[in-house]
């Protein structure tokens, strides 16, 4: 018997949902999808068939750390917290120096 290990890329963006009952729930999705080309968090909600949304590292209801499958129905917004994959975002900007320095450069 041979074992399968799939493994799958992750690039997750913060979201903020609120749900049709009103509560909010506050956790990360994944934008990597083998269905369709997901580029942004409004894409899963647009583009992708599946009518359930998996969101990980939930923080609702005062516990942490949970995986939720939510029914898209049942949502009723979502917020993207950050549209920048965390590397790019944490990036720090480079000294380009005084604007005198770069006026002065061929």
């Amino acid at each position: 018997m041979s074992v399968k290990i799939i493994s799958r890329k992750i690039e997750a963006r913060k979201v903020s949902i609120k749900m049709v009952d009103g509560s909010v729930i506050q956790g990360k999705v994944n934008l990597l999808h083998d269905e369709a080309v997901v580029q942004g968090v409004s894409d899963i909600f647009t583009k992708l068939t599946d009518p359930f949304i998996v969101v990980f590292e939930v923080t609702a209801e005062g516990k942490s750390g949970r995986v939720l499958i939510l029914n898209k129905r049942n949502i009723a917004w979502v917020s993207p917290e950050d549209d920048l994959p965390r590397q790019e975002a944490e990036k720090p900007e480079e000294h380009r120096g005084s604007l005198m320095d770069r006026l002065r450069r061929p």
